[in-house]
């Protein structure tokens, strides 16, 4: 079955569950659409925003896209909303695809990332700032590296992704491959183990596009001056 099917098939739990919700087939491609409620922990209406879901061909191993249709959010970048295409932008691409990485459901989606970015979109109104944002474009991956991998020194997250590339077996109880002295269990094998989900084609291009940013280059510039 094609992206599309799969979508379709998928979306008939969310709108039996949420009777805010339709779905239609517009131009071919199949959509969620309708309103979103989000309640606070007493179940008391908190906002309301106008949505739309739409399918992608390669779904359920990359996210729908989705989109606030009611006008409430800036399209823009500062938003989280990408200002050429008009949808939302919800995560980083590595997030992105180790989440989809077996294939997702489309009603947890919607209850998971779609309803969080709701509310933080909720959280910025009321507050003016986001509760937890990333950077845009490569600067926010390279973020998420840094708290997957619980360093800020882009070097120690450039070895950390060739030894996921090289695929080798760490035995839990040696020393781990950051060379922290730690035992690997105690270091990074949750990190090792999340990011394991990633295909070597994603962790070669994220090797090449952490080595081709600005931050690499200033940090290797850095390097070079201090005779290391």
């Amino acid at each position: 079955m094609n992206g599309y099917t799969i979508f379709e098939e998928q979306a008939t739990a969310v709108i039996e569950k949420y009777k805010e919700l339709s779905f239609k087939i517009e131009d071919g491609i199949p959509c969620v659409f309708g309103s979103i409620i989000l309640v606070d922990e007493y179940g008391k209406i908190e906002d309301t925003y106008q949505i739309e879901i739409k399918a992608v061909i390669d779904y359920p191993y990359s996210f729908p896209l989705l989109f606030e249709t009611g006008g409430r959010i800036p399209k823009n970048i500062d938003w989280h909303i990408f200002e050429k295409t008009g949808n939302c932008c919800i995560a980083s691409p590595p997030e992105e695809y180790i989440i989809c990485n077996t294939g997702i459901n489309l009603l947890q989606f919607f209850e998971n990332q779609v309803k969080n970015y709701f509310y933080s979109q909720t959280f910025r109104n009321q507050n003016g700032y986001f509760l937890k944002e990333r950077s845009h474009g490569n600067l926010g991956w390279i973020e998420f590296f840094e708290e997957t991998f619980m360093t800020t020194n882009i070097f120690n997250i450039e070895f950390g992704l060739i030894q996921i590339l090289e695929g080798q077996k760490i035995d839990r109880v040696s020393d781990c491959f950051c060379g922290s002295g730690k035992k690997y269990r105690k270091c990074h094998k949750i990190s090792y183990d999340v990011l394991s989900k990633l295909t070597d084609g994603n962790v070669r291009m994220f090797i090449e596009c952490l080595r081709n940013s600005d931050e690499y280059k200033s940090a290797k510039y850095k390097q070079s001056l201090s005779g290391f």
